[in-house]
């Protein structure tokens, strides 16, 4: 077996070898002297520095090892990539057909919805930021732009235009699995968007609700223990009017997410289900 420096095992016998050759060198000198105490002492000695040693290599052959390059995972669901911008991965559905009751109506970016027009709702991502979507089930792709706040959904990631979802080729079932990539219009990756953060900053949604006074407990609730409260009128995809409960103001999206888990912490007995999303 070959002697390796990064072995501490090897390092531990060779200090072993040299002690007992030590006392093999001693005994005949001196014997009573040595074994009196003097080998004693030496052997003592010995073996702090075989440990200190030991230590030295064991500390070093554990150190974290560098960068793999792997994607780091970021907050949101995103995935970041050397020079391939954001990605995510996840269901998606679609809106404005004529039961739901989303066409002609006004969207966040303060358009009309038009279900013919390639575009989509997502919680996070800039207003105006272009997702390029592929149906990783059939292996199709399209190019939409966010102009809506949504799927308000647990397990969804977004909603694309009937157009959009026609093109993708899952129109009929209604859901399929995609991959997103925000990219420039030239298709590039797009990355960064931090002074969209600061101009239009996030919160959470914590329920969307009908009932006045579930409405009226639930916002006291949250003030008293997160802060200010916002509501927005909103119209559900089975066309209830209700109330969406916001609180918070926040600058990142990591600053969001932790209020996010502590609300869930809080109010998740109550059938809450925090969602983070933009102020618009």
């Amino acid at each position: 077996m070959g002697f390796h420096l990064s072995s501490p095992q090897n390092w531990n016998r060779t200090f072993n070898v040299w002690i007992d050759g030590i006392q093999v060198r001693f005994r005949p000198v001196a014997k009573r002297a040595v074994d009196g105490g003097l080998l004693r002492r030496i052997r003592s000695a010995s073996r702090v520095s075989a440990a200190v040693v030991v230590l030295f290599f064991s500390l070093h052959c554990t150190k974290p090892a560098a960068s793999s390059g792997k994607p780091a995972k970021l907050a949101g669901g995103y995935e970041e990539e050397d020079g391939q911008g954001y990605l995510e991965s996840g269901e998606a559905s679609w809106y404005g057909n004529e039961a739901d009751g989303f066409e002609g109506k006004f969207t966040a970016g303060g358009d009309l919805m038009n279900p013919e027009e390639l575009t989509c709702a997502h919680r996070t991502l800039p207003l105006g930021t272009l997702l390029a979507v592929k149906n990783l089930e059939n292996g199709r792709r399209v190019t939409v732009r966010v102009n809506d706040r949504g799927p308000f959904v647990r397990g969804r990631i977004v909603d694309v235009s009937r157009r959009a979802a026609r093109e993708l080729g899952f129109l009929e079932q209604g859901r399929a699995t995609v991959s997103l990539r925000a990219v420039e219009a030239d298709g590039s990756p797009a990355k960064g968007w931090s002074a969209a953060d600061l101009v239009n900053p996030f919160t959470i949604q914590v329920a969307a609700l009908s009932d006045p006074a579930n409405i009226e407990k639930l916002s006291r609730d949250l003030q008293l223990a997160v802060g200010p409260v916002t509501l927005v009128d909103a119209t559900s995809r089975d066309g209830k009017v209700v109330k969406r409960v916001r609180v918070g103001t926040y600058g990142t999206l990591a600053e969001a997410q932790r209020a996010a888990e502590m609300i869930t912490e809080r109010f998740g007995a109550r059938g809450v289900e925090p969602f983070i999303t933009r102020r618009r």
